[in-house]
């Protein structure tokens, strides 16, 4: 009579025992874990990196400005005579200095040309935006210095007439270049045709196209300073 009683309980206690967890993994202690995270560092590939440096910010670009009679500035391109003056301005320069590029940058169309007269050996005109006129005239500054030449050029104005309609210019100026702004008499003298174009803010010059003065190509007498 025992071993039935002893089969009944085992069948009993058997749904018992499939719902109990199964044991968990041993307890860990705190020198077993320290021991762990170390082992998973030893195993992990970590990236070393450089002392992190602050950027500067670029310069916000302002506009160039000029002294106004009254003691103010105005930008480059505010009137037409700020913008002719500011491109004389911009080209001339000392004989250790260049153009200023960035003003001239900063008063052409971005797609503004530059036309200087054609050279009696070349095919066809140089039409030039302001990278390739700079990149023109350094050549030709090197090429100076190697002859021993002064690269020392300062452009004035010295006569203009202009014509305007509504936001487009067309001006015909007169200019004379030295090598300093003290000598007495230019070393070169042409006429700039100058167009300019208003964007209803302000002017930009879209074009220069010039020629030089030489024998059996005067300056005509209306185009002469006063």
């Amino acid at each position: 009579m025992r071993l039935p009683t002893l089969s009944i309980l085992f069948v009993l206690a058997t749904p018992l025992l499939a719902q109990t967890p199964p044991p968990g993994p041993p307890a860990v202690g705190k020198e077993d874990r320290d021991r762990n995270e170390l082992a998973n560092r030893e195993r992990v590939p970590t990236m070393v990196s450089g002392p992190v440096t602050k950027r500067t910010p670029a310069p916000t670009a302002s506009p160039m400005t000029r002294s106004t009679g009254g003691g103010g500035v105005r930008p480059d391109g505010s009137s037409v005579d700020a913008i002719v003056a500011a491109m004389y301005q911009s080209v001339s320069h000392g004989p250790e200095d260049e153009p200023n590029w960035k003003r001239m940058h900063e008063i052409f169309l971005p797609v503004g040309v530059l036309i200087p007269p054609k050279r009696p050996d070349a095919t066809e005109f140089a039409v030039l935006d302001v990278d390739a006129f700079q990149e023109r005239v350094r050549k030709g500054m090197a090429a100076a210095k190697e002859r021993g030449d002064s690269t020392a050029f300062f452009e004035s104005e010295v006569a203009r007439k202009t014509d305007c309609y509504g936001n487009v210019c067309q001006i015909f100026s007169t200019y004379e270049g030295r090598h300093a702004p003290g000598d007495e008499k230019p070393f070169v003298r042409g006429i700039n045709a100058i167009q300019l174009v208003k964007d209803g803010k302000r002017w930009w010059i879209a074009s220069v196209a010039w020629d030089t003065e030489k024998e059996g190509n005067p300056i005509p007498k209306e185009y002469e300073k006063p």
